[in-house]
């Protein structure tokens, strides 16, 4: 009896001393997990503007994606149907479809033209995938082994993603191009500006080789509509809802109010509820980083924007495939609103290449 005890005391300590060096080995392992540092950053002076690239923005025609794709994996997250391919060279792509394929790209073209750091976003008409299985979402864009409408994002081995940043506490609050851009998400109607969307990037300075802790703005798909809350008839690429909104609402105080609320509404506002308190406060918070902003600020990024010519906007909706029509209705409202911004009732306009 007394044997048989012991012989199970001295089991049951076996397995916890084990258990413990298994865990503390575990930890040590964690730990040894590099830390990422590096300078941080929001934006880099283009340089010429007028002469920027829009037909690829933050990618090239080398960069693009190259055939054959083999099916990788399906997400289930996100609004918008996503899965994962690889490429001819063996580079993961995130494959969207849906609305925001379009959208996407245009908007990472117009924040890489002003000088700061976007996704590379590949618009196709249609790609054949191997291996591709009947997803569970995007049913309607797929057919066989096709997809159609598809936006392609790269996931790149030198380029490594670390925390989520927050428009409200970071260390660019309060300066010129920081707001410069807060104001081209509220210009593309970017109504999904959740902190999950925000990411910081580590990657090293082409010229200087210096680790940089880049600070993206990431998925700006839900764009080129109606920006609104839960609720509130929000929408995107949509060029009817993008007409019919006010962009600035008033000028007062040399700030600018842009028409930017997230709010949930009616309905949206009782099933936000379901959520929990935190969502409305960041729904809130949202609507307070982008909402007003200087004058002076508004207007500096207006006259940047100024200097794309209507050619330059035409070629990031050419790269997303719009038809001819669309793409023009786009390009005028682009270019009333970036008159408006650029003549703003004060401030100086700062010149390209001037800080």
């Amino acid at each position: 009896m007394f044997a048989s005890t012991a012989l199970r005391r001295a089991l049951i300590l076996t397995i916890v001393l084990t258990a413990g060096f298994s865990s503390l080995a575990y930890a040590q392992k964690k730990e040894k997990k590099p830390v990422l540092t590096g300078t941080p950053i929001a934006w880099r002076d283009p340089g010429d503007i007028a002469a920027r690239d829009l037909r690829y923005g933050p990618g090239s025609a080398e960069l693009a994606p190259q055939a054959p794709f083999t099916f990788v994996s399906e997400s289930k997250l996100g609004a918008s149907p996503k899965f994962k391919v690889k490429d001819a060279r063996g580079v993961t792509w995130s494959v969207k479809m849906g609305p925001e394929a379009q959208a996407e790209t245009v908007s990472t073209r117009l924040v890489w033209a002003m000088g700061y750091f976007a996704d590379e976003a590949y618009h196709l008409d249609r790609i054949e995938v191997q291996n591709l299985p009947r997803l569970s979402r995007g049913q309607e864009f797929q057919s066989g082994n096709t997809v159609r409408d598809v936006r392609m994002e790269p996931r790149r081995a030198d380029v490594k993603r670390g925390a989520i940043w927050d428009w409200l506490q970071n260390p660019f609050v309060g300066q010129r191009e920081y707001n410069g851009l807060k104001v081209l998400m509220v210009l593309v109607a970017n109504y999904d500006t959740r902190l999950d969307n925000n990411q910081i990037y580590y990657g090293k300075n082409p010229e200087t080789g210096v680790m940089e802790a880049r600070y993206v703005v990431t998925d700006i798909g839900a764009t080129l509509g109606k920006v609104g809350g839960m609720g509130g008839g929000r929408s995107k690429n949509s060029l009817a809802d993008f007409r019919n909104t006010k962009f600035i609402e008033s000028v007062q105080n040399g700030m600018v109010n842009f028409d930017y609320h997230t709010k949930p509404k009616g309905a949206g506002g009782a099933f936000a509820s379901m959520f929990g308190g935190g969502y409305g406060k960041r729904q809130a918070n949202k609507e307070k980083a982008m909402k007003t902003i200087p004058v002076a600020d508004a207007q500096w990024i207006g006259a940047r924007l100024a200097l794309l010519s209507d050619e330059q906007l035409r070629d990031a909706f050419r790269a997303a495939h719009y038809d001819n029509a669309t793409m023009e209705g786009y390009v005028a409202l682009l270019r009333e609103r970036i008159k408006m911004l650029a003549q703003l009732p004060s401030g100086t306009p700062v010149a390209t290449g001037q800080k």
